[in-house]
């Protein structure tokens, strides 16, 4: 396998694993693991479609090209403006929780004083902004790095599981129809990655195939370890005992792996999944909103390659930016918010859902089915990719999308 290939795989994959899956178990157990599975493998299946979507439209569109731009040359500028618009609140309100996780995480570690937080949160977006601004090839070694670490973790944790392992949990049933209706939410919102797909085409080359492979399998490895994770979580207790533990607030999960007892190395993997998590995720989004900003600086480009391009013809965005503004542009924001109002940024992740699906998910598909209604030329190379689902299902799981976005963040 190519190796950008396979570091796009681990862009996705590391992108989708949060920190929050320790405690997706405990969030579906009403459901129990037969249920959770089921879930799991749906929207395993629902979130490749927009995915595939758009890997369809950015062979259409010059290298460096993000959702938005392909949103413009489809449905126009208002719409440019939009995508644009809910991008940055979301980009720069998840890079701010994102920041101040791993600044937290790190900060403990190394028992920073209270009153020099402030200055080792700047030194910490210094560090990360560097990695992901120098180039994408940078940010893809760290973030192999960073996930090689975190599988390593990984499987520390689920060997101490094992041994506590009962099969008899994992046949228990969802306790009502209101729960498996609450469930939803948890596992649509497990599998958010799609901000970061323009830029894998981009550090791809705009090669379809490869970019393909990278989604696939790159989702892919997320549904395997959240399987297995939730598989270990669910057989440690009966269903009344994870309930419970939900319930009473507690997010220490080496409690409940080990009755109580946690141990020096548990904790120390928990730690260090948390943060290699925390870390590949923001490199992802980075990625994204770099790839953003350098689109919203690009240099002029000709009447030709402002609309849709064939895609055997090679065209590249350049922007007008130096690394330094770049980075300026990218963390200047997320480090003002922290400095001085970091609640500000919870606001705006209380809508979280509905910004990034309509951002990075819904107005892509509308995009593609009027790139397909208006633009039929672009589809008689031979070499052209079209996904196979038709623009009328792409409409309607738009419409799904919308609704179960509204169920997460509104709670209904």
């Amino acid at each position: 396998m190519k190796s950008k290939v396979l570091g796009s795989m681990m862009m996705v994959a590391g992108s989708t694993i949060g920190a929050g899956m320790l405690v997706m178990p405990i969030n579906s157990a009403s459901v129990g693991f037969t249920t959770t599975f089921i879930e799991l493998v749906i929207f395993y299946f629902l979130m490749l479609i927009p995915a595939l979507a758009i890997a369809e439209a950015t062979q259409f569109a010059p290298q460096g090209t993000t959702v938005a731009g392909i949103v413009k040359r489809a449905m126009g500028p208002n719409f440019y403006i939009a995508n644009n618009l809910l991008l940055y609140i979301f980009a720069y309100s998840l890079a701010c929780a994102y920041i101040s996780g791993i600044t937290n995480v790190i900060a403990d570690l190394l028992q920073i004083p209270a009153n020099l937080r402030k200055v080792f949160t700047l030194a910490c977006i210094i560090l990360l902004g560097f990695i992901v601004t120098i180039s994408t090839r940078v940010a893809d070694i760290i973030n192999r790095i960073m996930f090689y670490i975190m599988c390593l973790a990984f499987v520390i944790l689920v060997a101490v599981s094992f041994s506590n392992l009962d099969l008899h949990n994992l046949t228990y049933t969802p306790i009502s129809t209101s729960a498996v209706y609450k469930s939803i939410p948890i596992f649509f919102l497990a599998y958010g990655f799609h901000i970061l797909i323009p830029s894998l085409s981009d550090y791809l080359d705009r090669n379809v195939r490869d970019l393909k492979i990278a989604l696939i399998g790159g989702l892919s490895i997320p549904f395997v370890i959240f399987t297995i994770w939730n598989l270990v979580i669910h057989g440690q207790a009966t269903q009344d005992q994870l309930i419970t533990f939900a319930q009473s607030g507690n997010v220490n999960i080496a409690s409940l792996i080990t009755n109580g007892k946690p141990t020096a190395l548990l904790g120390i993997a928990v730690t260090i999944f948390t943060l290699t998590a925390l870390i590949t995720s923001f490199i992802g989004l980075s990625t994204a909103l770099i790839t953003t900003i350098k689109e919203n600086f690009k240099k002029s480009q000709s009447v030709e390659e402002q609309g849709f391009i064939p895609a055997d013809r090679q065209a590249k965005v350049e922007t007008k930016l130096n690394r330094f503004a770049i980075f300026l542009l990218a963390f200047a924001i997320p480090g003002a918010v922290l400095a001085f109002t970091p609640a500000a940024f919870v606001f705006f992740l209380g809508f979280a859902a509905i910004i990034s699906t309509l951002q990075a998910m819904v107005m892509p598909m509308l995009a593609l089915i009027k790139i397909r209604k208006t633009n039929p030329e672009l589809y008689q190379q031979t070499n052209v990719y079209r996904f196979c689902l038709p623009s009328i299902v792409l409409l309607f799981i738009s419409i799904l999308f919308i609704f179960v976005a509204f169920m997460a963040d509104l709670n209904f």
